[in-house]
């Protein structure tokens, strides 16, 4: 397993770093997220992909211990490098808990040159218009795409954990992922809402996922990616 947590803590105070949950929108968190520190990177296996991941808390674990996320998992399954920049709180517009949105998350997620680079939608975005979100997304990606021209970038749509039916912006900000990442090359993947009104795979506040509900979406991202020819 090779797995580099890729936010340095610089990024609370600035973006100016060599770079799937939820908490900067009103929801049903009991608890702050907190964000683990990086550990010295290490060099990877010769001909070991490099994945770097984008996301929210979701995608970072919030609430479990670390290693519990699903890109550590896929790590350990795929026997890939996986540097995963999620961070809680954060989204396309929403300013997580590191002090930043997705894009000032890229040179984070650059930064090892990795051959793949996957980003989630987050429900974070929930309360901003379609036109706002839209637009956000859309520059982030191009960023992304202009600092990793060959880099395959692949969307995943944007997941809604609660059992409260999804608001409207859901759908949306999956389409605004759709858009964004075809629009550039990309490749974009829906794995749809494998954890919706599955409360045994929720902790406490209804949203977070436990270690199995992780387990879950690593299979579901897995399956997806595979029928999709992402060769991770």
């Amino acid at each position: 397993m090779r797995v580099r947590r890729g936010i340095p803590p610089a990024l609370a105070v600035a973006a100016l770093v060599v770079l799937a949950g939820c908490t900067s929108a009103p929801s049903s968190l009991a608890r702050p997220a907190t964000e683990a520190s990086a550990p010295t990177p290490t060099p990877s296996a010769p001909g070991t992909p490099v994945v770097a991941t984008i996301g929210d808390s979701i995608m970072s674990g919030h609430g479990l211990e670390d290693g519990a996320d699903w890109p550590t998992l896929m790590s350990d399954d795929r026997d890939d490098t996986v540097v995963n920049v999620a961070c809680s709180g954060a989204g396309f517009i929403a300013v997580g808990s590191c002090g930043s949105d997705f894009a000032g998350l890229i040179p984070a997620a650059v930064k090892d040159r990795p051959a793949i680079v996957i980003v989630q939608g987050s429900d974070n975005d929930h309360t901003r218009s379609a036109a706002a979100l839209d637009a956000a997304t859309r520059a982030m990606i191009d960023t992304l795409h202009r600092a990793l021209p060959e880099a395959q970038i692949v969307g995943l749509n944007t997941l809604w954990d609660q059992p409260t039916p999804a608001p409207a912006e859901i759908a949306y900000s999956s389409a605004s992922v759709r858009a964004a990442v075809t629009a550039v090359g990309g490749v974009y993947v829906d794995i749809g809402q494998p954890l919706q009104g599955r409360l045994g795979l929720l902790q406490p506040d209804d949203e977070h996922p436990t270690v199995a509900g992780q387990q879950v979406l690593l299979q579901a991202v897995e399956a997806a990616l595979d029928a999709a020819g992402v060769n991770i």
